[in-house]
């Protein structure tokens, strides 16, 4: 079983962060390797929310199934994730104040790869974290970029 985590402060509100977190087409923007996420279940997002996500591993296109298995609306999500060479991970977002009006974002996994993929989880923790550093980093970048003016 690989596991592995990471965080990161940002200068911006916890609640401007969640609807980042939560704005499921928007993920490829700041998640290395994610090319489509789809909600495919109908209404809000919360606990039995269904999605589908077109991702890369290794330079090879695959599909994941994710379900949505815990939500703390404003505050974290968990969602199970299937497809590709993960037999099964559970991966959780949560975001938290960290005083002054800033947000801090942890990103948590944990799973098992399937067939020749078992191979890699010694090394999936190191990788792993190096990713999510990098992710957390593009969404930073995303969250404290001045809000666009509007058109006049």
């Amino acid at each position: 079983m690989f596991r592995f985590q990471g965080s990161l402060s940002m200068d911006a509100s916890v609640a401007s962060v969640w609807q980042r977190l939560i704005d499921f087409p928007a993920i490829p923007t700041w998640e290395d390797g994610v090319l489509e996420v789809r909600q495919t279940s109908p209404g809000p997002a919360g606990v039995g929310t269904a999605l589908v996500a077109r991702r890369v591993y290794a330079g090879r296109e695959s599909s994941v199934d994710c379900l949505i298995t815990a939500w703390d609306d404003g505050h974290a999500a968990t969602m199970s994730i299937r497809g590709g060479p993960i037999r099964e991970a559970f991966v959780r977002y949560a975001v938290v104040p960290g005083g002054d009006g800033r947000a801090v974002v942890t990103y948590s996994a944990e799973g098992e790869f399937r067939g020749a993929w078992r191979l890699l989880t010694p090394l999936a923790g190191v990788m792993g974290r190096n990713q999510v550093r990098s992710n957390l980093a593009r969404l930073k970048r995303q969250a404290e970029a001045p809000a666009a003016e509007p058109a006049p």
